[in-house]
């Protein structure tokens, strides 16, 4: 075997954009669907405290914990327009919700966002990306 043979053989070993995406999806669902869950334990006092009403507090906390699954399926399912239908939904969920906690909590001196402002772009990339050209 040449050493280009070797090469274009090692090559394919690289994980391509369909598997190397796992590496955003899996960290970004842990994070929103951890955020979700936590807002359950005192669902009424929480929404309180950040003056919000309670229907949207449990629309935000449904949202993260749809749109993280909706991100991790969407990966697993092998028909592509289901894929691509989830993947995108679950990360315009995150991207919503994301974009309304940065507007809300750091909106004015935007000390500490910079985990929201990943956040925001991870769920983003998942709205903008073409799943079936990923595919192969």
């Amino acid at each position: 075997m040449t050493f280009v043979e070797t090469v274009a053989a090692q090559s394919l070993r690289i994980p391509t954009i369909r598997s190397a995406d796992w590496f955003l999806r899996v960290p970004l669902a842990t994070i929103i669907i951890e955020q979700g869950v936590f807002k359950f334990p005192d669902f009424a006092v929480q929404a309180e405290s950040y003056g919000l009403p309670l229907v949207l507090f449990a629309l935000a906390a449904f949202a993260e914990i749809a749109g993280g699954l909706a991100i991790l399926v969407g990966g697993l399912v092998r028909n592509n327009w289901i894929s691509d239908a989830l993947t995108r939904l679950g990360g315009l969920a995150i991207s919503i919700v994301v974009a309304g906690v940065i507007v809300m909590i750091y909106f004015g001196p935007f000390s500490g966002w910079q985990l929201q402002g990943m956040l925001l772009a991870a769920g983003l990339f998942f709205v903008a990306m073409e799943m079936s050209k990923a595919a192969g």
